[in-house]
């Protein structure tokens, strides 16, 4: 289905007499180009509520290659149509929008934004992952082509997020629990299993965040657990099983940080004991600026009593 565009009005009538005199001979380029007119998966949002990161998983790459594109500059391979379609409304705010990419594979960007104008990104932050950041984006449509550089398709994570006007790439210097992650509820005696990609591009060993810790982390949690315990009889654990050499940090419910790199091999754990009834925001990290794929698992048990299973 098209979606017509109130943004990008005036330029589908600059090239309505073009588009009348090809109707019946389109070129054979125009099949190899990505198409903003069809619809991906489709995202309405706005600066308010990406100011905390939206995660939207997707498959990156596709049959198509930019490079065989004349009227793109890009390379990689995507889908004809878009991977995501995004309505977004600005509220006035001014705000910059972030688009990055999650992913243990080498990943482009493609986007169409508002005005019907093309960005392209390959490799940023030091990583084979892509990110685009537009300044002070207007509300409008945004079609999202979340691609691969070789011709292989690999699981990744779009993230969407706000940031004040003019703010640099790589602003978020410092892990903040204010911004909250996925929700997790965990009472006494229970316990819980997460798939998450570990890393980020906050660096903790180049900036001093206070947290005693180092590697790299995400600036917002990847998890925000609320946890109630029965009593002060239940320790809370938290550990992780990655594929790489992955590190936890965890801010608890008295906003105290609590950091471990390598406890089983090179997977982390911490044990809160007589762990409080709150909130605990929890981030999955990596020694190194790589990201890979880790499961988290949070377990509240009473000392003497049975392990829990990692």
């Amino acid at each position: 289905m098209t979606h017509f565009r109130k943004l990008r009005s005036s330029h589908m009538l600059a090239a309505a007499a073009t588009a009348l005199g090809l109707a019946f001979a389109v070129p054979a380029a125009a099949q190899q180009c990505p198409d903003w007119r069809q619809n991906g998966t489709t995202i309405s949002i706005d600066a308010e509520t990406a100011w905390a990161p939206q995660r939207y998983p997707v498959q990156a790459g596709g049959p198509l290659n930019l490079g065989m594109c004349n009227t793109i500059s890009g390379a990689g391979h995507v889908t004809v149509a878009p991977s995501f379609t995004i309505t977004y409304d600005a509220r006035s705010t001014g705000y910059d929008l972030d688009f990055r990419i999650e992913s243990q594979c080498d990943t482009v960007m493609l986007i169409n934004d508002a005005g019907a104008g093309w960005h392209f990104n390959d490799d940023e932050d030091g990583t084979l992952n892509a990110r685009l950041r537009l300044a002070d984006a207007p509300s409008g449509i945004y079609d999202v082509w979340v691609g691969t550089y070789g011709a292989q398709t690999c699981q990744a994570t779009l993230v969407l997020e706000t940031f004040p006007g003019g703010a640099p790439l790589g602003a978020g210097t410092c892990p903040d629990w204010s911004l909250g992650g996925a929700e997790l509820q965990l009472g006494s005696g229970a316990s819980d299993r997460q798939a998450v990609v570990a890393g980020g591009t906050v660096n903790l060993s180049a900036n001093d965040c206070g947290t005693g810790g180092h590697g790299h982390v995400a600036e917002a949690p990847d998890f925000t657990l609320y946890y109630t315990a029965q009593s002060s009889a239940w320790d809370l654990q938290f550990a992780v099983d990655g594929q790489c050499d992955t590190l936890l940090l965890v801010n608890d419910a008295v906003t105290g940080w609590w950091f471990n790199d390598d406890y089983d091999g090179l997977d982390p754990q911490i044990t809160i004991q007589a762990a409080e009834s709150g909130r605990y925001d929890i981030w999955v990290g990596t020694y190194g600026n790589t990201l890979c794929n880790a499961q988290l698992s949070v377990s509240s048990y009473q000392p003497g009593g049975s392990t829990p299973v990692k």
